[in-house]
């Protein structure tokens, strides 16, 4: 019989990080094109930029993060990732508390984070089996992809789940 991911701690640690990672990320996808439009008046096409500029690490990075992802230890790779995410948004309110927030640091700290997702996305891929063993592997990523519905919509969690048993998830990451 073998024993839940509820007695799993580095499983339990994992999930508790992703969480909180997952809220800090999304704050900073919905606030700064917010702080863009409401601090620095930024235009339509300055806004606009700003948010591709969140998804163009994908395109740039991606095949090249997952060959360095894959050699090298997976958690450090995680932890890193998250507090350079961390660490790149916490500079948002401190420049605008010294009164010197710009749109070219936004810019700099979205693809930053960017950056830093790719990482933190591919190392979490391949950690997780590694993490969990196969046995568990299907609870875990469950568990996990619970937790991602939840924080895009509590409605979309329902769905989320009720849909991936016909593969059509509409929660991708």
């Amino acid at each position: 019989m073998k024993q839940s991911l509820w007695q799993h701690r580095d499983f339990r640690r994992l999930w508790a990080g992703d969480t909180l990672s997952q809220l800090g990320s999304q704050i900073g996808v919905l606030a700064i094109p917010l702080v863009a439009i409401t601090t620095l008046h930024a235009t339509t096409f300055q806004v606009g930029l700003l948010v591709a500029l969140q998804s163009a690490a994908f395109l740039v990075i991606g095949l090249p993060a997952g060959a360095w992802s894959d050699r090298m230890r997976r958690r450090p790779v995680l932890v890193t990732a998250d507090v350079v995410r961390a660490v790149l948004l916490l500079t948002i309110p401190a420049a605008a508390l010294l009164d010197s927030l710009t749109l070219p640091h936004l810019y700099l700290v979205v693809v930053g984070h960017g950056v830093a997702t790719v990482f933190f996305d591919v190392a979490h891929l391949s950690y997780v089996p590694a993490l969990v063993g196969r046995e568990h592997l299907v609870e875990g990523n469950s568990r996990l992809e619970t937790t991602k519905c939840g924080r895009r919509s509590p409605r979309a969690c329902g769905l989320c789940s009720a849909s991936r048993c016909c593969g059509r998830s509409p929660c991708r990451a």
